[in-house]
């Protein structure tokens, strides 16, 4: 095993030398009452937990209820000294992932490490494969469906533990976030990665309402994606799409860029038409409009610099498109987004 699982062992009685055996899997640490075990876990994060019905303080089932109602930890084992199923039980209904009797032994103990262990290795493929997998089909428009695909597939490993698939669809979000920025160093100019780690300040809540976020969160960035760097399947209109993206500061003058890709304007023209659909200035404006909402929101850059910047020459003009585009003048756009921020 490469990683060695951080267990909590939560039982009235000194510590069980049965661990000595296991650490190779396992790293424990063990206290004797509820609360304190309660407030560790407030505190710290551990893979699995092993709660003894008979607490002092909190008693086993309550301190489960707690976890699973906090999402304090993704595995909790029950035990006990008494043979009787109706705590096994009860506690399967508060979600506990195992129930096993005191003493614990090497036969009993090992398969369920084995088993923790293997679910979240099996979650844990399925993250690394996917997040990169759905970075690349950011500006899909089936970017949305995949994402619940995905974590379908999470919550099918998970079987129901909510606690580890609100954990792991955390986990997928900003691993995807990440990649999408760094498979996309023009993405920067428009977006600010920081924007997205709001997920980080969203406290406990149902996997279902953390999904929803984190979906909505993709869907903006794809869609903004989609507008910048839409997928054409030609190569040399994706070249020339990323060198728009990368001097998107500057004049972008039709007949300069299409001097650098070796066409005339009216083969640019052409090209603009028969893959996009729309005309090159049409799709010049729109990334100049989204550069321009990005310096008027993260830079204290004078409405004149900015426009200057952007290659207009009259602010006037550049303050109207951006009206008519948004449908609010330029200091309004700032002010509003910069009170959003604070």
């Amino acid at each position: 095993m490469e990683t060695r699982l951080r267990i909590l062992e939560a039982v009235d009685q000194p510590r069980d030398s049965i661990w000595d055996r296991f650490q190779e899997y396992a790293e424990v640490t063990a206290v004797r009452d509820g609360e304190c075990a309660y407030h560790l876990l407030c505190e710290q994060k551990f893979d699995l937990v092993f709660l003894n019905l008979m607490l002092s303080g909190l008693d086993g089932l309550e301190l489960l209820r707690r976890i699973r109602q906090q999402e304090l930890c993704g595995f909790v084992v029950l035990t006990s000294e008494f043979p009787d199923f109706r705590y096994a039980q009860q506690g399967i209904l508060y979600g506990a992932f195992d129930y096993l009797l005191r003493p614990l032994t090497e036969e009993t103990l090992l398969p369920v490490l084995l088993r923790v262990r293997d679910r979240m290795g099996q979650a844990d493929s399925v993250l690394q494969q996917e997040s990169v997998a759905l970075a690349e089909e950011m500006g899909s428009p089936q970017l949305p469906q995949r994402f619940d695909e995905v974590v379908q597939a999470l919550a099918g490993i998970q079987q129901g533990n909510d606690a580890r698939i609100d954990v792991m669809v955390r986990t997928l979000y900003r691993a995807v976030v990440e990649r999408t920025f760094a498979d996309r160093p023009w993405l920067s100019r428009f977006e600010q990665p920081e924007a997205y780690d709001t997920i980080d300040w969203m406290g406990a809540g149902s996997p279902s309402m953390v999904r929803d976020y984190c979906r909505r969160r993709l869907g903006e960035l794809s869609d903004r994606i989609a507008i910048l760097y839409p997928k054409t399947g030609c190569a040399k209109l994706d070249s020339i799409l990323l060198y728009l993206l990368d001097n998107v500061d500057g004049g972008c003058l039709q007949k300069d860029v299409a001097a650098a890709h070796y066409l005339s304007n009216t083969a640019l023209s052409e090209l603009f038409r028969s893959q996009l659909g729309r005309s090159y200035r049409s799709y010049v404006t729109d990334i100049k409009m989204l550069r321009a909402q990005y310096l008027l929101q993260y830079t204290d850059q004078k409405i004149y610099e900015i426009s200057a910047q952007l290659g207009y020459r009259d602010v006037n003009y550049f303050s109207r498109i951006f009206r008519q585009r948004y449908g609010v003048p330029l200091s309004q756009y700032r002010q509003q987004t910069q009170d959003y921020q604070i």
